[in-house]
């Protein structure tokens, strides 16, 4: 919720000034909001397994967003423009994990979760 709430404000800065002109570490922040509702609040009614997500999944997918925000930030912090991170191919299998099957779920986030503090560490 801090997050979204955070986003609202950064929006009305990139209206005024476009968001190039956010700190990294903000854009970094306005990327980890647009996954949290295009990945995790957006449902597809039409597909079986997006339709209905159990609770522990729920949390696992949110705890996955969360942690390539940790990540992308510290990324910045060292130094590593945000383009990079924005770019990285681990934010394709965040997208898609909200449509992996139940029984396939643990093992897929354990992977997404390692790629995800792999692929900051080495940008």
């Amino acid at each position: 919720m801090v997050l979204l709430q955070k986003e609202a404000e950064l929006q009305e800065i990139v209206q005024l000034v476009g968001p190039d002109a956010l700190p990294e570490v903000d854009q970094a922040t306005l990327e980890t909001t647009r996954m949290l509702r295009e990945d995790f609040l957006q449902q597809n009614a039409f597909d079986d397994i997006d339709t209905y997500c159990a609770p522990s999944k729920q949390y696992k997918m949110l705890q996955t967003i969360l942690l390539f925000q940790k990540e992308a930030i510290g990324a910045v912090n060292r130094g590593v423009p945000i383009q990079k991170i924005v770019a990285l191919p681990v934010k394709e299998d965040i997208a898609k994990m909200k449509y992996v099957p139940e029984d396939e779920f643990a093992t897929k986030v354990e992977q997404i979760q390692a790629d995800i503090t792999k692929q900051c560490s080495e940008a």
